[in-house]
């Protein structure tokens, strides 16, 4: 049987995609926020900052498939899915809660072990967390445009909790007596939200539609495969990949822009920050509308170019040049919002292809690889900017920076993921995933089950 193609009601998508709320949070906290929390509250060196960022980053490209691997072979009354998003969510909000709780007057490498350990924690408890819940898409519907409806509540959860994090982690932060408390505060605020909305989703889904297909024995080879031999699949991660880098140095680069080289007022710092997610909520909604007048892959390719010219005008910008930055982060706040849309509707179509080829429907592996590839992806564009800040002669806790610091971040702000998203348009091209295609694959998985 294939997966269901009957209509999802909207009482079920607002639950599904309420867990995107627990995604959302976690990842804006950890690109837009953890770097700067490690260099300016606890006045760790950048470089030093990127590496312990990056090593639990590694540590995911074994556990994401791995737990892909895990659910697709759960059996449960739950579900195979839902289990872990009440394990993961748990977890999620607790680890978190600790990360932002590091010890302030401790030694550098003591600081460091800490966030090492602690990260470590809330990357393998995000991975039991988002890998099921992003697979459930695939058995909830297999009509191509119920996909594609289904990804667009997600993401207009997912700029609700990106707008939620950056307008309100600035304040939160701001009003400890400290860096360092305020930030307490943020794990202890938000770890406890992500808690809640995890538990939401898994609540909100007990009667959702479910197509599980029985998997063979756990053979890693075939894992492997599963990704490596996906045509359409394996394109796509490459141009998510080179998408969440140019995204991590972006959302990493920002903070530091706002503060340092436009010198904005503290109050005003989480509106700015705010606007590209604002932005993007309001355009999700057309995007998904475009989305079925158009061919998911020529919307992308439109976003990507919007994306790649956004940025460019900061590279003339200094002190006090707030409309400029505004009308930048509106822009790039349109493409994003389709940056995120396309890419999540035509990836569960890409399931279908391994299906075709071994008749087995391996979800959790997909997007498995899928979710290792936006953590990683963003990792890396953190880990960049954290290099790029200390060849730059950036000072790590020190408010005023030396000119050639403020001239590396505007570079890094503008330069480096124009760069990477005229990659990523390029490698699309080679993406032939249409919707004819899919159609014509389900009809011979069909005929070959009879």
């Amino acid at each position: 049987m294939s997966a269901p193609t009957q209509g999802l009601s909207a009482k079920i998508k607002i639950g599904w995609a309420s867990g995107e709320f627990a995604v959302a949070t976690y990842i804006g906290l950890t690109i837009a926020f953890l770097l700067f929390y490690a260099t300016q509250a606890l006045e760790i060196s950048p470089w030093l900052a990127g590496i312990v960022l990056l090593i639990p980053r590694l540590w995911d490209a074994f556990t994401d498939p791995f737990m892909g691997a895990i659910s697709d072979r759960t059996r449960s009354k739950m579900g195979r899915r839902r289990p872990y998003l009440l394990l993961g969510a748990v977890l999620l909000g607790l680890s978190t809660m600790a990360l932002f709780y590091a010890p302030q007057h401790a030694s550098e490498m003591r600081k460091v072990i800490y966030i090492l350990v602690f990260y470590f924690l809330a990357s393998t408890a995000i991975t039991i967390f988002d890998v099921p819940y992003s697979s459930m898409a695939a058995e909830m519907s297999g009509d191509y445009r119920e996909r594609t409806s289904l990804t667009g509540y997600k993401m207009i959860a997912a700029r609700l909790g990106i707008l939620l994090v950056l307008f309100a982690v600035p304040v939160v932060f701001g009003a400890g007596k400290d860096l360092a408390s305020g930030f307490r505060l943020v794990g202890l605020g938000f770890g406890g939200f992500m808690m809640i909305s995890g538990l939401t989703a898994f609540i909100m889904t007990r009667n959702a539609p479910r197509h599980e297909v029985p998997v063979h024995k756990f053979d890693l080879g075939a894992e492997v495969r599963a990704v490596l031999e996906n045509r359409p699949f394996r394109t796509l991660w490459l141009v998510f990949l080179l998408q969440n880098i140019a995204i991590g140095v972006s959302a990493t680069t920002l903070l530091y822009l706002l503060t340092m080289v436009l010198q904005l007022k503290a109050n005003m710092i989480g509106l700015y920050m705010a606007i590209g997610a604002i932005t993007a909520t309001f355009a999700t909604p057309l995007w998904v509308w475009a989305g079925r007048k158009l061919a998911k892959r020529k919307g992308y390719f439109v976003a990507i170019v919007i994306s790649a010219l956004a940025p460019l005008p900061v590279l003339f910008a200094g002190s006090g040049a707030f409309a400029l930055m505004f009308a930048v982060l509106v822009i790039a706040g349109i493409g994003d919002a389709a940056n995120q849309l396309f890419p999540n509707a035509m990836v569960p179509d890409t399931v279908e292809v391994d299906e075709l080829r071994t008749g087995e429907r391996r979800e959790g592996a997909i997007f498995g690889a899928w979710s290792f590839c936006r953590k990683l992806g963003m990792t890396l564009g953190a880990f960049l900017v954290s290099v790029l800040l200390s060849q730059s002669g950036f000072v790590q806790g020190a408010q005023v920076q030396p000119d050639s610091a403020l001239l590396g971040i505007r570079l890094i702000y503008a330069l480096l993921p124009a760069t990477l998203w005229i990659l990523a348009f390029l490698a699309l091209t080679r993406f032939r995933l249409s919707e004819a295609n899919f159609n014509d694959i389900k009809a011979q998985i069909a005929r070959n089950k009879r």
